[in-house]
């Protein structure tokens, strides 16, 4: 072997150098089998140091991740646990649940009452948590800082679980009334007279011994009765009171059927001033009572369960009934009503004096009332008055009616309000109704919302004002009366059968009629006006109120007897025409449904003849 340049024979033997003379392979311990297990030895432990490192790194990074993972959420958990506040949500829920079983366990509120109202107003219950929740939302937001955090509100898991239970009562109580109400049952009772004590037993009756008691000619009689109908009749001549009850009780056992008819008679107790009826409370029982009281009577009737009837009287009434029908007639004084059941229906009528209604139910009729008669509350199927001698007047939470006089009738009820032969000044605001006023006179104002008006004025005629909102107005005036005109509407159109009537082709009429006269203003939006004249004769003397009679049939008064012949013609050719044109409108219809059936017969025959063509081909 040549020697390479730069040799330095005095270096280190390197037995693995090939460049060096005294390479001797058979010396190179590359090519020795034991030095390479001991290479690969050492390769397998440093990649398995390797490894090892890059575990233990990935393990402490993963470590350090979680560590500042939970760091954050520390912080993230302290930050809002530090802006959470308490809703007051909680305790005022808390208190209002509280305050009204605090009332029921007192007695100042029935419970069947109050759960026959939670069952239809009790999903305003989470409509006024929502708004608590919005409100304090809006509060915080408009005291804070514009660059603050928000502000948390928590209601808490139990009052979340309180609100649940309440929204699943009042889902049941409902569906429990809506049963009632389509199969004669109440919200825990029935329409019939026996209630739901026929469920605690068998039932049990027998008449109580007749009582009387002398009472002074204008004494008070205050009667107390917690279950059964009562029937009260001024017809007693001889200054005494004559009381006659039919006790009846529910119950399997015939020796508490005794017991119980034995605590259930009706006591009279008290001065001959002022005496008091009353019924005892039994479970499972009640009595149904009948008295006869002398006419001067004063009367205070307080009924928690039963139908009440009261005629024949000539002194102020005062009656409260909580569940039951109430009818009340031929009184001469005035008559006091407070209701509270919307299954109950009212009947007052032939009262010479002034008539005050209120609270709830079904119906409320009043007719032949020589005084005021004032209704206030919510009656589901509407009113009904007719021929009322002084102001009738009708609130609701939907409607307000005022009338000076009626001396026809009045009828509100579902999607119509209608009032015929009326003397204003006259107030009618409703919404969600058709409005028809016939034969009216003085001043009218209608004010009305998603309905249409008809108004039919008779004279003398005064001022007018028709305010109404998506719907039509119809106004028939007096052909010879003398007004002046102005009405508008922003959607629709317009038109006038009077002379004088200008139209500016916007919506617009204005003018005076006949030189001017009272203010005719009428308004709507999204409608049509429509202005016309008629031949309305005015209205004729009010006839005298009939004689005050019982549940019988009241007299009905008679036509006046003053309004001239021309008058009496016109009226008798209107009722003719009108029936003519019934009758007309009958055929029309009869004619239009043959003329259906037999298109209908005509179709069925082609369908036949096109299916049997398609047989043969």
């Amino acid at each position: 072997m040549a020697t390479p340049p730069n040799y330095d024979p005095n270096a280190p033997f390197d037995p693995t150098n090939v460049n060096d003379p005294r390479y001797d392979p058979s010396r190179d311990p590359r090519y020795d089998p034991r030095w390479q297990k001991a290479q690969q030895r050492m390769w397998r432990d440093q990649m398995r140091a390797q490894q090892h490192q890059v575990r233990a790194t990935r393990k402490a990074q993963q470590q350090a991740w979680k560590a500042h993972s939970q760091m954050q959420r520390d912080q993230w958990r302290a930050q809002w646990g530090g802006q959470r506040h308490t809703s007051i949500v909680g305790p005022l829920l808390l208190i209002a649940v509280g305050v009204i079983f605090f009332l029921i366990h007192t007695g100042r509120i029935a419970m069947v009452n109050f759960f026959g109202w939670y069952s239809h107003w009790w999903p305003l219950l989470l409509i006024l948590i929502g708004l608590l929740r919005l409100a304090e939302w809006g509060i915080d937001r408009a005291r804070a800082p514009q660059d603050a955090p928000p502000v948390r509100y928590t209601t808490g898991g139990g009052v979340v679980f309180l609100v649940i239970l309440l929204a699943i009562g009042g889902i049941a109580t409902h569906a429990m009334e809506w049963r009632a109400d389509n199969n004669g049952v109440q919200f825990f009772g029935f329409h019939g007279d026996d209630g739901m004590q026929h469920l605690f037993g068998q039932k049990h009756e027998e008449d109580a011994p007749s009582v009387e008691q002398v009472i002074s000619a204008n004494g008070s009689l205050t009667i107390d009765s917690p279950h059964g109908d009562v029937t009260i009749t001024g017809t007693s001549d001889d200054g005494k009171v004559h009381m006659s009850a039919h006790k009846q009780v529910y119950t399997n056992s015939d020796r508490t059927a005794t017991e119980r008819l034995r605590s259930l008679q009706p006591t009279l107790e008290g001065s001959p001033d002022s005496l008091t009826l009353r019924v005892p409370a039994v479970d499972g029982g009640g009595a149904d009572v009948t008295l006869l009281v002398p006419a001067t009577t004063r009367v205070l009737l307080n009924s928690d369960h039963g139908d009440v009837h009261v005629t024949n009287m000539k002194s102020p009434l005062s009656v409260t009934s909580n569940n039951g029908d109430i009818e009340v007639a031929a009184i001469t004084g005035n008559v006091q009503v407070h209701a509270n059941n919307r299954h109950r229906d009212i009947n007052i009528r032939s009262v010479a004096g002034d008539v005050t209604v209120d609270g709830t139910g079904d119906e409320v009729t009043l007719s032949d009332i020589t005084g005021t008669a004032h209704v206030n509350g919510d009656y589901y199927s509407g009113g009904h008055f007719q021929h009322i001698g002084g102001e009738s007047v009708y609130h609701s939470s939907r409607s307000d009616v005022r009338v000076a006089h009626l001396a026809g009738e009045m009828e509100i009820g579902g999607n119509e309000l209608t009032i015929g032969e009326a003397v204003g000044p006259m107030l009618v605001q409703t919404r969600s109704r058709n409005i028809t006023l016939d034969k009216i006179s003085g001043d009218v104002k209608v004010v009305g919302n998603h309905g249409d008006v008809e108004l039919h004025l008779a004279p003398p005629m005064g001022v007018v004002t028709v305010d109404n909102q998506n719907g039509n107005v119809n106004v028939s005036l007096p052909s010879k009366a003398k007004f002046s005109l102005q009405a508008e509407t922003s959607d629709g159109d317009t038109h006038s059968d009077f002379d004088g009537v200008k139209s500016d082709g916007r919506g617009m009429l204005s003018g005076s009629v006949n030189g001017g006269g009272p203010q005719v203003k009428v308004n709507t939006s999204h409608g049509d006006i429509n202005i016309s004249g008629n031949s309305m004769p005015p209205l004729p003397p009010l006839p005298p109120m009939p004689k005050l009679t019982g549940f019988g049939a009241v007299g009905v008064p008679s036509p006046p007897t003053s309004m001239p012949p021309s008058a009496i013609d016109a009226i008798n050719d209107a009722k003719q025409q009108t029936a003519d044109a019934k009758q007309q409108a009958r055929e029309a219809v009869a004619q239009a449904q043959q003329a259906l059936k037999d298109a209908q017969e005509k179709v069925r025959e082609a369908e036949k003849e096109a299916r049997d063509a398609a047989k043969d081909k």
